[in-house]
């Protein structure tokens, strides 16, 4: 019986190595904007003004009249993209990417995806062209 177990054990492992191994490599490097935008640690005195889906996994926000962020979400969130309405926990007035989370309201219910990343972006201009960017990419 433990033999039976340990095998178990070991298929399981090899399935998610292998599932792991077979992801595509370009979805991470597809929201990487290091060396596009100014990399976020926090926002503080947050208050979302308004907000638009971009894809499955990320989204742009507004807490002012110029000021504009990219948020990019840990993993993708079927419902972002057909949702109308999402919050943003915060601590204290402020938002941490790894810490905070973008919450998914649907038909469903709500779900809560942690902030992976979030860029300052300069204006309403350089946020149509980021977003014109990672359509491009989920497309090719």
């Amino acid at each position: 019986m433990k033999a039976i177990t340990k095998l178990a054990f070991i298929f399981t492992i090899s399935l998610l190595t292998m599932a792991c191994a077979t992801m595509p490599a370009n979805r991470a490097e597809r929201y990487n904007f290091d060396d596009k935008l100014v990399k976020v640690d926090e926002i503080y005195k947050f208050r979302l003004k308004s907000w638009e889906k971009v894809d499955n996994q990320s989204l742009m926000v507004q807490t002012d009249v110029n000021d504009y962020y990219l948020f990019v979400l840990h993993r993708p969130s079927p419902s972002l993209v057909f949702s109308e309405n999402i919050g943003i926990t915060d601590s204290v007035d402020k938002i941490k990417p790894g810490y905070d989370n973008v919450v998914v309201e649907d038909s469903g219910g709500r779900e809560s995806f942690i902030i992976q990343k979030i860029y300052k972006i300069e204006n309403r201009q350089q946020a149509k062209e980021i977003k014109e960017q990672l359509v491009r990419k989920l497309n090719d």
